[in-house]
């Protein structure tokens, strides 16, 4: 068996003795491996199916797992115990419930379960559900669990009685004989802690423990490992530290990173022999994953050629980048190099999918999107286009009975029984059955108030349709109707994503030219049929693509504020996060990569200038193949090397990272984005792009940090006060004082904060 594997691949899968961490960089076989030593210490009789524990993440991962042991070994697979976190730690509650006061048919809740428990909870402290979602205090409970320290931090101004929420919570799920999936963890150390008698069970019943994607473990999960592991210590971690990127879901790189202080005797094994990817697109990703401090150090290498250079686009607007991206992957699949379901678009977030989506539909190229639903099928996208409908038309009761209780209006399912008989008893609308109602006074109290609201709304954005421009009309619509406030209270990362997809959907309705336009091409897209949906080019965020590999890989909005997103540059590591995410999408090209990045893009209503991703400026000069598209001309570059070495000179390091926050350090003290401004001399004068801008007309909001007769304040220092002003990161502020170049401004959604005067736009 061993002779199947390469050498360091084989040094892992017979180093059985003693704590092991396998370092295995992207595409070079941890599966191989991991089966590979299962198998290995069966057949050499080092221990009983029964004595091997083996952990991963999915239960796909599992599975994979028990098929290739069973293959080549005889042995009972049942016997191994290879599971997810969950199902191992549900199978060690079920033999010993009464420690932490369960009967053994205990029950396992779902999402939908722990949601309706925790609105009654809410319902009885008398909490308003609506104002404060029971998703917003699940997320924060779940937090608390990953985190393996139930006691810490109730602490939460947006969460009000979040200690006494959580301890009614785990009160009524004990007396229902119940568990939620993060008890399964909590419970397991709860057993383990109080009952060491048991702890020792199975310390001595597994002899060897294997990890699958350790980097992506939390808190709970590293305890749980850590505590098994005391006796025999012969634990195996296999994982890529380069592949953390799921910290917002409780995961720690910091477990991967300190496995040598956990393990004293601990070993260290690197897996670098890349068998997915060409060598210029492996050392395209290792030249940005270097830059990041806390990191394993590895270097991964193939032996399937140098290939074809990583080509980047600059573009001149997100519209032109996916018509070209819907082009390249045309004339690819046209010349033969790979088919559609070996092609993948990896973009940073979900809202960024629309324009590809729509510029596949007009090109005619089959598509699916993965790890969720295509644009026009969301939910907020769905209800938007209700709130669109039913304004155009009043007799829509379709689009009414989807969103007249969106957001609540306290219309419940008598109410609406008895508006749909009084329509058809009158042979109207059910909005006309409404404004009999309510003429009538047949609708009381605060029903009363809302729905009147909800009829005035819609009926003066109906009369709004031909004087107002759609994608304005929508905004305002939504916004009055409560529907975006809505989404914002909820205050998660889900409705922060939906919030996005509105955005995106407003700024798509500029295309048209008026509401019947949109509609009936909103429901040519609701009926496309992708026959040939197996067959389809995949779009998706990175971290839906982790683990899969594809022919050709585009890697599109590369600028600051999407890549890195723009709350990663204010969290503690979040840039290194950011960081492994860029390697991630690198390394899931086998055999072409296209990066690009645009110069305006349209976000919220309004087209802005975009800086360049600092990573950019991190791509290894020799690998790079460099071409401007859309502005008017096509200019490519073969030195790129000269080009960045001019424009991204050492002085602009990444030591200065942040503008407009004060250092706690500094007593006031702010630094400047050197490298922010490397960036906008790198694309302002690549080539004979200086020579044409003045040829391309657009309207455009100077929102960003480029110093230029846009941004410069027409009044005098002393006139600034009170004056309104936008930033591309802080939105929307008045200017409270100013010294000299320095403005503190009093932002609408950020707070206070000071900024250099260059770095806004005055209205």
């Amino acid at each position: 068996m061993l002779d199947s594997l390469n050498q360091p691949q084989a040094h892992a899968v017979s180093t059985t003795e003693g704590p092991l961490l396998v370092l295995a960089g992207a595409g070079t076989g941890k599966t191989k491996v991991l089966t590979s030593r299962i198998i290995y210490i069966l057949q050499n009789g080092l221990a009983m199916p029964s004595e091997i524990l083996a952990v991963t993440f999915t239960n796909k991962a599992s599975a994979e797992m028990k098929k290739r042991i069973a293959e080549f070994i005889d042995h009972e697979v049942n016997h191994l115990w290879v599971g997810t976190f969950h199902s191992i730690c549900a199978k060690i509650l079920r033999r010993h419930p009464e420690v932490v006061g369960l009967k053994s048919d205990f029950t396992i809740i779902d999402d939908d379960d722990q949601n309706r428990l925790l609105k009654q909870i809410l319902s009885d402290l008398n909490i308003d559900h609506k104002q404060f979602p029971p998703k917003n205090y699940l997320a924060k409970i779940s937090r608390l669990k990953d985190s393996g320290k139930i006691s810490i931090n109730f602490d939460d101004v947006n969460l009000p009685k979040l200690k006494e929420v959580f301890e009614t919570y785990q009160q009524r799920l004990k007396t229902m004989n119940s568990v939620d999936f993060g008890d399964l963890l909590t419970l397991n150390l709860e057993i383990f802690n109080s009952a060491p008698e048991i702890l020792q069970i199975y310390q001595n019943k597994f002899r060897y423990i294997l990890v699958d994607e350790y980097q992506d473990t939390n808190d709970a999960q590293y305890q749980w490992l850590i505590k098994l592991s005391q006796l025999y210590q012969n634990i195996c971690c296999v994982g890529d530290d380069d592949q953390s990127i799921y910290s917002w879901r409780g995961a720690n790189v910091a477990n991967i990173l300190r496995f040598e202080k956990d393990f004293k005797d601990a070993q260290i094994i690197r897996l670098e022999q890349n068998y997915r990817s060409t060598s210029r697109i492996l050392r395209t990703a290792h030249a940005v994953i270097a830059n990041n401090k806390e990191r394993h150090g590895k270097t991964l290498w193939s032996e399937l050629g140098e290939g074809e250079k990583v080509q980047l686009y600059s573009f001149y607007d997100d519209r032109t980048e996916a018509s070209k991206v819907a082009q390249h992957a045309k004339n690819n699949i046209a010349q033969g190099f790979t088919n559609p379901s070996k092609i993948a678009i990896l973009v940073r977030a979900g809202y960024q999918t629309r324009q590809f989506e729509e510029a596949f539909m007009q090109n005619g190229l089959p598509y699916r999107v993965i790890g969720g639903m295509k644009f026009y099928e969301r939910l907020e996208i769905r209800d938007a286009i209700a709130y669109l409908r039913l304004c155009s038309n009043f007799s829509d009761d379709l689009a009414l009975l989807r969103i007249i209780n969106v957001p609540k209006r306290g219309v419940g399912d008598a109410g609406l029984s008895s508006l749909r008989s009084l329509a058809r008893e009158r042979k109207v609308s059910i909005f006309e059955a409404i404004k009999f109602s309510l003429s009538e006074g047949t609708i009381k109290g605060k029903s009363k108030e809302n729905l009147t609201n909800f009829v005035n709304q819609i009926e003066k954005y109906h009369d709004l349709i031909s004087t107002k421009s759609l994608n304005h009309l929508c905004k305002d619509l939504l916004e009055e109707a409560g529907y975006m406030e809505s989404w914002r209270l909820e205050n998660t990362i889900e409705s922060q994503g939906r919030i996005e997809n509105l955005e995106e959907f407003i700024k798509s309705l500029s295309d048209f030219a008026n509401i019947i336009e949109f509609l009936e091409y909103a429901t040519l897209v609701e009926a496309r049929d992708d026959k040939n949906s197996q067959d389809a080019i995949n779009i998706m965020t990175i971290h839906a693509s982790k683990g899969l590999e594809f022919d050709l890989v585009f890697l599109p909005g590369l600028e600051e504020g999407i890549f890195p997103s723009s709350k990663s540059v204010e969290q503690k590591n979040g840039l290194e996060e950011e960081r492994r995410l860029m390697y991630v999408g690198i390394t899931r090209a086998k055999k072409k990569l296209i990066m690009s990045f645009v110069k305006t893009r349209y976000l919220y209503g309004d087209v802005q200038n975009s800086l360049p991703s600092r990573f950019l400026k991190e791509l290894p000069e020799n690998e790079i193949n460099f071409e401007e598209v859309g502005y008017g001309f096509n200019k490519s570059y073969q030195g790129f090397d000269n080009q960045k070495q001019d424009f991204f000179d050492d002085e602009f390091d990444d030591k200065n990272q942040f503008l407009g926050s004060k250092s706690n350090h500094s007593k006031g003290r702010f630094e400047l984005n050197f490298s922010q401004i490397a960036q906008r001399k790198f694309i302002n004068n690549l080539g004979a792009i200086k020579s044409n801008f003045s040829s391309i007309k657009t309207e455009e909001k100077t929102s960003l940090p480029i110093k230029s007769s846009h941004n410069n304040s027409p009044l005098g220092n002393a006139s600034l006060l009170n004056a309104r002003v936008f930033h591309q990161k802080f939105g929307y502020g008045k200017i409270v004082d100013v010294d000299g170049n320095r403005l503190t401004i009093n932002f609408e959604k950020t707070g206070v904060k000071t900024v250099i005067k260059d770095f806004v736009s005055f209205e």
